[in-house]
């Protein structure tokens, strides 16, 4: 599915800041990173630029992140 389609609350000054984010980690040598905006935690590849997986806290189960590098808060 589109990232659109996945995420429809996110708006277009959101995607910005998730980009902005991304280039300040590749900057940083990250590879693989959390960055949390807003509420919700995306892990992105840093390298491929794409959202690997993101959750928002209502499924307690899903609360543990591995093999990240970095974070963004944001």
């Amino acid at each position: 599915k589109a990232f659109s389609q996945l995420f429809p609350f996110l708006i277009e000054a959101d995607l910005q800041k998730l980009d902005t984010a991304v280039s300040d980690l590749e900057k940083k040598g990250a590879r693989e990173s959390l960055v949390y905006m807003d509420g919700t935690a995306f892990v992105v590849s840093v390298r491929n630029r794409t959202v690997i997986t993101a959750m928002d806290g209502s499924r307690p189960q899903d609360n543990i992140i591995t093999n990240i590098d970095s974070a963004a808060i944001l």
